[in-house]
Order: C-alpha cells, then sequence, then structure tokens
C-alpha cells in the first residue's frame, strides 16, 4: 500500500526555514504547528528589516545633526512607538514628543532620564550619547 510523503517533509523543502506558530483547533483546543518559509516570505521579511535599518540610521544621523533627541534614535532601534514607550516609561504621550527636542532632553532631570534608560534597557551614559 503506497501512503502519499507529507508534503511538509518532501526534499524540495529542505533548506527552508521552518516557523512554529500556534493556533487554535476546531474543538478550540491549543496545538502547535510547523510551517515553512519559502523564498518569497524571506524577501519580505528581509526588505521590511531593510526598511528598519534605513529608519534607525535617519534617526542616528538626526541626532548627530542636532534635529531630535537621542529618544527617537533608541525608539526606532528597540522598534518602539510613543505610545508604547509612554506606557513603558510612565510619561505622557505629549511629553514624550516633546522630550524629542534636543534643548528639552538635554535638561531632562536624572530620574526621567532613568525612566526613558529603564524602558529601552540601557543605562542613563547610553541614553545620553548615540552609537
Amino acid at each position: 500500500m503506497d501512503e502519499k510523503p507529507n508534503p511538509v517533509y518532501k526534499d524540495e523543502r529542505y533548506g527552508q526555514s521552518r516557523e512554529l506558530s500556534y493556533s487554535y483547533d476546531k474543538t478550540g483546543n491549543y496545538e502547535k504547528t510547523v510551517g515553512f518559509h519559502g523564498e518569497p516570505d524571506r524577501v519580505i521579511i528581509q526588505q521590511a528589516w531593510d526598511h528598519f535599518n534605513e529608519r534607525i540610521t535617519e534617526a542616528k544621523e538626526k541626532v548627530l545633526a542636532g534635529k531630535v533627541s537621542p529618544i527617537a534614535y533608541y525608539m526606532e532601534k528597540n522598534l518602539v512607538d510613543t505610545l508604547s514607550l509612554s506606557m513603558l516609561a510612565g510619561i505622557s504621550i505629549w511629553r514624550v514628543k516633546w522630550h524629542f527636542r534636543p534643548r528639552v532632553f538635554n535638561r531632562l532631570k536624572t530620574k526621567t532620564l532613568e525612566k526613558y534608560a529603564s524602558a529601552f534597557n540601557i543605562t542613563v551614559e547610553e541614553l545620553k550619547k548615540v552609537e
């Protein structure tokens, strides 16, 4: 009796990236499934990371040019938006946006800088400078 091979494990699938995902089955139970990334998926993921790296580079250039504070750079580097940073640091959104200004950032108290540093999981010294 000939069994059909499982399409997931065909020879043509070897060498591709495997991905573990979680979902609910028909009865509502939690289950794990393994899928594979093909070439189109890898291209899309690479394009997304290239885009993020461009945004990080642009933010770094703006900080070095004195146009924005290091907060903007670390937000891009950690893929965090203003709302998420606001919640992580315990600082209102409008204050986070206000702290993007280099002149305002340079006058922040140590306690506020510590909140930002903690949100980014870095030290205050690292927050004050950009790599």
